[in-house]
């Protein structure tokens, strides 16, 4: 029984390391941009007026850890919302590919 269970469990193994790395298991950016197009928008984006602030880009940031560091509090928006608010308030940049050094508008939540 042994002998057939290490061999079947190897496989699992290297199958899954496989998908992993060739399919992989996070969205990909068209998921990402469908669901934030099903997003409804909240006040600010109605308005057009979306408070931010200038931060500049230090090396290990991202959008978001920048957003949450911005609030002492918990951010009252979704993910989707910070990245739509986020590229809204900086036209031709993705808020995956932003540059270390390179000063960008974040979107500010206040209550």
């Amino acid at each position: 029984m042994k002998k057939i269970v290490i061999p079947i469990l190897l496989l699992i193994s290297i199958y899954s390391i496989y998908y992993d790395l060739n399919i992989g298991t996070l969205p990909t950016k068209q998921v990402a941009t469908a669901h934030a197009q099903e997003i409804e928008p909240t006040q600010n984006s109605v308005t057009g007026e979306i408070p931010a602030e200038s931060i500049v880009v230090e090396p290990g940031y991202t959008v978001l850890s920048i957003v949450e560091e911005l609030h002492n509090e918990p951010v009252n928006a979704s993910i989707q919302q910070i990245i739509v608010d986020f590229e809204t308030l900086n036209p031709g940049t993705t808020a995956n590919k932003i540059q270390i050094g390179k000063a960008y508008l974040f979107p500010v939540y206040r209550k």
